[in-house]
């Protein structure tokens, strides 16, 4: 499964989750991740932006946007904490 993600600058990094667009197989997805689940896939103890901790996450995040993006048909994918615990 292919999957690209935004360039870093463009994610949108207001309070509550980060909204960004993942290209799954050549088709656009949209996905929310949560805050704490933000900081589940970066897995950092220390205090760095939202990007960078985006950044340090995208090989976690990655994955769970492949497991759910075979399961989803429609919709947005969210992302949770609980998607790091599996």
């Amino acid at each position: 499964m292919n999957i690209l993600f935004p360039h870093i600058d463009s994610i949108y990094e207001s309070e509550g989750p980060i909204c960004f667009d993942a290209i799954v197989d050549g088709v656009t997805v949209s996905c929310v991740l949560t805050e704490h689940a933000l900081g589940a896939a970066a897995g950092i103890d220390h205090i760095v932006s939202r990007r960078e901790a985006f950044a340090f996450g995208q090989p976690a995040i990655r994955k769970v946007v492949a497991r759910q993006a075979k399961d989803a048909s429609t919709g947005p994918i969210i992302i949770t904490q609980a998607e790091f615990c599996v």
